[in-house]
């Protein structure tokens, strides 16, 4: 009986140690597949850092590009280094820069010539009325001159890189501010049509001072 014990203590105490043994190797496995998860999440995410690094490395690069053509274009501009094809102009309502269907028509019209010549580019130039402090007129000027940009780039697919602007508020009236169809006249937006020099072949965007 004394020996039946001691052989059943031992097997006991073997699968005891079996068990420990397995506990043991359950718990590395655990491990290491929890270490190798870590290391392929950090992995994906400094793939991801590096990727978006990358794209603000692009975004500089153009924004630099696109100042070196901004620059190129103003000195064009100010040293007279092109034809001035035609002038358009499109009238807006009271303290308004929405665009009416006379004025989209003239647009349209505008689109077409930029369409049919690849060098051409457009000086947009907005206007006020009198009524109003000079900023005010100023800014409502420069609403009128972007609104012309946006619908040539959104219906017209005129990219930016061919149009400049400038507001010169309530200067340079074409009638006089003291009658009321006077002041319907100069709340413009004059759009001149210019083909540049042939050394000039990607112009961008530029908003000028007056």
């Amino acid at each position: 009986m004394a020996r039946r014990m001691d052989s059943v203590a031992v097997s006991v105490l073997a699968l005891t140690l079996a068990c420990v043994g397995l506990t043991g190797c359950a718990t590395k496995g655990f491990v290491k597949q929890q270490v190798a998860d870590a290391k392929a999440y950090t992995d994906t995410k400094a793939g991801e850092v590096n990727g978006r690094v990358d794209q603000v490395g692009t975004k500089v690069d153009e924004v630099g590009t696109r100042a070196d053509q901004a620059n190129a274009l103003a000195e064009q501009l100010a040293t007279g280094q092109y034809t001035e094809i035609g002038t358009h102009q499109v009238q807006f309502a009271f303290d308004d820069y929405k665009l009416g269907s006379d004025a989209t028509s003239v647009l349209d019209q505008v689109g077409g010539e930029l369409a049919a010549h690849p060098r051409y580019a457009l000086e947009v130039r907005g206007y006020a009325d009198a009524r109003g402090t000079d900023r005010y007129n100023y800014k409502l000027g420069r609403e009128r001159a972007e609104e012309v940009v946006r619908y040539m780039m959104v219906h017209h697919n005129v990219p930016m890189t061919r149009i400049a602007t400038i507001s010169f508020g309530e200067e340079s009236p074409v009638a006089d501010n003291s009658s009321r169809d006077g002041r319907s006249q100069n709340r413009r937006v004059q759009v001149r049509v210019l083909e540049l020099s042939a050394s000039m072949t990607k112009p961008t965007a530029v908003i000028q001072n007056p």
